[in-house]
């Protein structure tokens, strides 16, 4: 089984949760970032806190990723750099 620790996500529904389907429930728990029942879906992924590095908050739209080993959200540039780091 591949490791997956850094996840692009495309858009950002709100400023605070982004909507995800079932499948990548377990990664974002296992991040402490699942949020259940929410107004954007059923499950959602948090992301309030913005990007982990330069604290750049994401707005609705925004692309980011999500460092599923350390819990972090980062902002694209924050993103690709630890992505290729991986």
């Amino acid at each position: 089984m591949v490791s997956v620790s850094v996840v692009r996500f495309e858009t950002a529904d709100s400023p605070t949760e982004t909507a995800i389907g079932e499948g990548l429930t377990r990664l974002v728990r296992a991040a402490g970032r699942l949020r259940v029942d929410t107004s954007v879906g059923k499950y959602a992924v948090a992301h309030g806190d913005g990007c982990a590095v330069c604290d750049t908050p994401l707005a609705a739209g925004d692309s980011f990723y999500l460092d599923s080993d350390a819990g972090e959200i980062l902002c694209v540039t924050h993103g690709r750099e630890r992505r290729e780091a991986d």
